[in-house]
């Protein structure tokens, strides 16, 4: 094994070798021109991409020489088990890997750390370890690919873009690296055999391949056939979203309508005996709208940025980066680099950290429940909101004529501007989200003589299965008393079928993808405590119990020729996962071999001659 081992790192020490060296030039020559750890994950997710695709290059290539049958027999056919032969080929991929990726990425790090003034923190040292494994997740994935015969088995590449490509923090996000890296190890290992054309023998092999390869087809079969359902309603004109006039009464109508539209929609389903009065009004007047800024807040240590960390101070010359590790904004000097203090949650000098990792929005700095706004003179950070228990701030408060509107995941607070700008906003008055923020599009806000009329525009999350959205309409007194008048549900612009798309074609498959963004967290900004939607429909219920007993019908006449328990044990897991179960059988089923016919000699007879 150890042999083994040497000699694939001397087979590929020399393109090693060049790849770091050209890897390290290229990360000099980007940091030259940008500051990469502090880039948008957007603009980050360019960097895993590229190193897992790398790294499956190189094992297409590795094992595409070895797959060669004399080369596969000099390979295996050795005095080693099959289990020390792959390890050696993976040790030495690791080894490799880690010298053309991890190690230049480290020095160009520590470069920046040690060399420059630019910010470092604990979190990016801990990227390496994470890009190398993304690196071995795509070695193994290209070796899987290259030995198991199969050509739809392609679609176990999406799976580590499921299980690894989550915004959490970088010591949580090595859990499911490290556990993506096992399974596709396995995967690789259950390919690894001397007839690479015969599925896994084994019920752990069976059990590695299916699983990845489950999530795949879950995967392929849901987007594609959204993709596919969509383009066939674009083509016969009937697509809610490209349509010139979309389906009356429905989500996509209310958000594409102005203020004033959207609030006349909802005066007509009100019984106030105001209603005309005010529809006259609004004809009139000027209005306004509020919207959610984000949906969920970045947080300490997380592996890449949700907005970006920095900004510029051009009256004293200062670059601004947030520091995750002491929870402040590191300064340096615009032109020199050299230090320049820090600024904390009263601004310049201040040493008290940020609750949470701030966003600039708008000229000030937002956190979860504090909004800032810096003064150029002095250089001081004055907050304007401060709120308390478990609210948070979805985006900075916006101005609706001579008031202020700020929008939390619980209420919308109306504010009054103090003269001095830099004083704390003076709330007037507050009403409670009348339904989950998740699923708000925005608030339409108008000022009439008597009051002010608030429009709370759901539906955001309806193609997405969110059930009871509505348009709610709110009268809000002069004295600050809201009163509820009407409440006007929205019609749905897809069938039920699609907006449920996700669950009914397998339960239990949702669940899993589901899982480590809920052990990792999102960041999400969450719903208020309140009532539950109603369930799943009836006709999504129905679909869920057609699908997973199709499946198992199939999958029970597919696997005619194999044992009975094998029979059953597929028709079983086509009974709970559904079709992507039944996809997974088909891959992974031993082939029958075809039948050789009388005039197949004659055809090989004519063809050499």
């Amino acid at each position: 094994m150890k042999e083994l081992f040497l000699s694939e790192c001397r087979r590929f020490r020399s393109a090693a070798l060049i790849a770091a060296g050209a890897h390290l030039l290229l990360l000099l020559l980007a940091s030259r021109m940008t500051e990469p750890l502090l880039l948008r994950w957007r603009e980050q997710l360019l960097f895993p991409i590229l190193y897992f695709v790398g790294a499956f290059a190189f094992a297409a290539y590795q094992f595409g020489t070895y797959r060669q049958p004399s080369r596969w027999v000099w390979l295996l056919h050795r005095p080693l088990p099959r289990g020390r032969i792959f390890a050696a080929l993976a040790l030495a991929a690791l080894v490799l890997v880690a010298a053309a990726i991890g190690l230049p990425v480290l020095l160009a790090m520590a470069g920046t750390d040690q060399l420059t003034g630019r910010t470092v923190d604990a979190r990016h040292y801990l990227g390496v370890i994470y890009l190398v494994l993304v690196a071995l997740t795509g070695w193994l994935a290209g070796t899987y690919l290259m030995l198991c015969g199969r050509r739809s088995a392609w679609v176990v590449l999406v799976v580590p873009a499921l299980l690894m490509a989550h915004l959490a923090p970088m010591a949580q996000l090595l859990a499911p690296a490290l556990a993506c890296v096992a399974l596709f190890t396995a995967l690789a290992y259950s390919a690894f055999k001397p007839d690479r054309s015969a599925p896994p023998a084994t019920l752990a092999g069976q059990l590695s391949a299916a699983l990845p390869l489950q999530l795949g087809f879950y995967f392929v079969l849901l987007w594609g056939g959204s993709l596919v359902f969509q383009y066939g309603q674009m083509l016969v004109g009937e697509h809610p979203l490209n349509r010139p006039q979309p389906p009356g009464g429905g989500y996509t109508e209310l958000a594409r309508a102005d203020g004033r539209t959207a609030i006349a929609r909802g005066l007509a389903a009100a019984t106030d005996p105001r209603a005309a009065h005010w529809r006259r009004q609004v004809a009139l007047t000027d209005v306004g709208a509020v919207s959610p800024a984000l949906d969920a807040h970045p947080r300490r240590h997380d592996a890449s940025n949700l907005e970006t960390l920095q900004w510029a101070d051009p009256e004293r010359g200062i670059i601004w980066s947030f520091s995750h590790d002491r929870m402040l904004f590191e300064g340096r000097d615009t032109y020199t680099d050299a230090p320049r203090g820090w600024y904390g949650v009263g601004g310049m000098g201040d040493r008290r950290p940020f609750a949470s990792v701030p966003v600039l929005a708008d000229k000030t700095i937002l956190t979860r429940q504090a909004l800032l706004v810096h003064d150029k003179e002095s250089g001081r950070a004055h907050p304007l909101i401060q709120l308390a228990g478990q609210e948070v701030l979805s985006g900075p408060a916006a101005p609706v004529g001579m008031l202020q509107f700020a929008l939390t995941n619980q209420r919308l607070i109306a504010y009054r501007q103090p003269i001095d700008p830099l004083a704390p906003l003076e709330q007037l008055y507050s009403v409670d989200l009348p339904g989950p923020f998740s699923d708000l599009h925005r608030v339409d806000i108008a000022r009439l003589l008597d009051g002010t009329l608030l429009s709370f525009n759901y539906g955001r999350r309806m193609s997405n299965g969110m059930t009871g959205s509505a348009q709610h309409l709110v009268f809000v007194d002069a004295s600050g008393r809201a009163q509820a008048l009407a409440t006007r549900p929205l019609a749905h612009d897809f069938h039920a079928l699609f907006e449920h798309k996700a669950w009914w074609l397998s339960p239990l498959t949702q669940a899993v993808l589901a899982l480590p963004e809920r052990l990792l967290g999102t960041g999400t900004i969450p719903d208020a405590p309140g009532p539950q939607a109603p369930g799943r429909p009836a006709t999504v219920l129905g679909a869920a119990l057609l699908a997973a007993l199709l499946s198992a019908a199939c999958a029970w006449w597919l696997g005619s020729g194999q044992g009975r328990g094998r029979r059953l044990a597929w028709t079983a897991a086509a009974l709970v996962l559904g079709p992507a179960c039944l996809a997974c059988q088909w891959v992974l089923q031993p082939r029958r071999p075809r039948m050789v016919t009388a005039e197949a000699p004659r055809a090989f007879a004519a063809a050499a001659a």
